[in-house]
């Protein structure tokens, strides 16, 4: 009995953490749109509306945005507790880690540093993508690291546009 009763427990938590998976990604699709309704060269009121959606929705932004890009996505099975990364993409066989910040300030080089190591540790490259502001010693460290792209700025606001052909900046 007492297995049967853990056995529902846990097909209960796994069935409600696919379901704010799917209420997350429907939610990334529809910022999606908006922002590609809207597209206008001012980029302030994107990074302005970025940073009030949720983060689990900005995750999954990023992944879909990924996804329209040519890459095929692989998701977390959780928001939380994923070593630091929020999502893969693959293409031509090969895996990137993604790592994704919603910052109103600089973005922290500790931040960076761990998401470097990490991708030392799995041995693949990555993209940090941020909606900050990156100082100059971070765009040092980020130098000093080929195997990481940082997507921020511009290049951002483009990495979210569904028909703009100038994504060189996602390829190493």
């Amino acid at each position: 009995m007492f297995f049967l009763m853990l056995l529902f427990i846990l097909m209960f938590f796994k069935s409600k953490n696919k379901a704010k998976h799917f209420k997350t990604f429907k939610s990334a699709k529809r910022v999606y749109k908006r922002i590609n309704l809207i597209k206008n060269q001012n980029t302030g009121w994107l990074f302005s509306y970025l940073r009030k959606i949720d983060p689990f929705v900005f995750e999954e932004l990023i992944l879909l945005s990924f996804k329209k890009k040519g890459f095929r996505v692989r998701r977390n099975k959780r928001y939380t507790h994923a070593g630091g990364i929020d999502g893969r993409c693959i293409r031509n066989k090969e895996t990137f880690l993604i790592q994704a910040k919603r910052y109103s300030e600089y973005i922290k080089e500790e931040h960076v540093r761990q998401f470097i190591y990490t991708c030392y540790l799995q041995n693949k490259r990555g993209y940090f993508i941020h909606t900050g502001k990156t100082g100059i010693e971070t765009k040092k460290i980020i130098n000093q690291n080929p195997q990481i792209k940082l997507i921020s700025g511009d290049k951002l606001y483009k990495f979210f546009l569904e028909n703009n052909e100038n994504s060189d900046f996602l390829y190493f």
